[in-house]
């Protein structure tokens, strides 16, 4: 990453971010808050699952710890079907080390975590991840999904199909519109291309117009916003704007830091209420730095 030479970047980076009209759904919190409209969710797992799904119930995404020393998981979104199926779905933007065995152990401790002392083992329900990656994994075919269960090596015979694992890995759609795609492609293309779009974007049609409502940026209550754009400063490595000034109990300096950027912005004419949304400070506080 190449630091910031100037504030102006600084300044330049969140303005570019408020400007689009549309948020970039490859951000994992914008991802989640999509897929809180129980309507796009049940859309999504239909489109990327083979059995049919009518209703999901949307659960906490952290998950308990069965002993004290357990690793802590959070899920970006975990939903649990009437019938006690339950899906896992995640947006991964950077490839990391161990990835595909967090992928298992997100499913494993689903799993794990159906049962109750004296419960049977016939009452073990299917669990499955679902992963949306803006990178792609090494594989002996060139395919968009890809779809991993526990299985007989010789005969393929499914072990109860207990826990499946589903790689969506999104550089491998090279399409350049909507049209024409099928669902899959179409959910591709959409999560890739969001944010580039500079209106409503009109050939989305009537099937996903839910996805553009929901991410649209004018639509966010002010404090949302400021969970965006620190999401986004966050994930994209930019946080020489962001992270001290978001914190409690911020030292001195980082306070006169965090002024000085805000009476840079009121220089280069950027709105109070914005200067508020990326720093922090009150809109009576930025006007007193004028």
């Amino acid at each position: 990453m190449v630091p910031f030479n100037s504030e102006q970047e600084k300044i330049n980076i969140v303005t570019r971010i408020l400007e689009k009209p549309y948020m970039d759904l490859l951000s994992d919190w914008v991802f989640k808050h999509i897929l809180q409209n129980k309507e796009i969710l049940l859309m999504l797992l239909n489109d990327f699952i083979p059995e049919e799904i009518d209703s999901v119930e949307l659960l906490p995404n952290e998950v308990d710890r069965f002993r004290p020393d357990d690793k802590n998981i959070i899920m970006d979104v975990l939903c649990r079907t009437v019938d006690g199926r339950e899906f896992i779905c995640e947006m991964q933007q950077k490839k990391k080390q161990s990835f595909q065995k967090r992928m298992f152990y997100y499913g494993a401790s689903m799993a794990h975590s159906q049962l109750k002392p004296k419960q049977a083992y016939s009452l073990l329900k299917p669990v499955y991840v679902i992963c949306f990656m803006d990178f792609s994994l090494e594989h002996e075919t060139d395919q968009l999904v890809y779809r991993y269960a526990i299985r007989e090596q010789t005969s393929g015979e499914p072990y109860e199909n207990l826990l499946s694992i589903i790689f969506c890995e999104l550089p491998r759609l090279h399409k350049t519109s909507l049209e024409g795609l099928g669902p899959v492609e179409s959910w591709f293309y959409i999560l890739k291309n969001m944010r580039t779009f500079a209106g409503k974007p009109e050939d989305m049609g009537t099937r996903y117009a839910a996805i553009a409502k929901a991410a649209q940026m004018n639509d966010l209550p002010d404090a949302e916003r400021i969970q965006y754009i620190r999401n986004m400063i966050t994930e994209e490595e930019r946080l020489d704007i962001g992270g001290a000034y978001y914190e409690d109990g911020l030292k001195d300096g980082a306070k006169k830091e965090r002024n000085e950027i805000a009476r840079r912005m009121l220089q280069n004419k950027v709105a109070p209420e914005t200067i508020a949304i990326c720093t922090g400070l009150s809109e009576e506080a930025i006007q007193a730095l004028s």
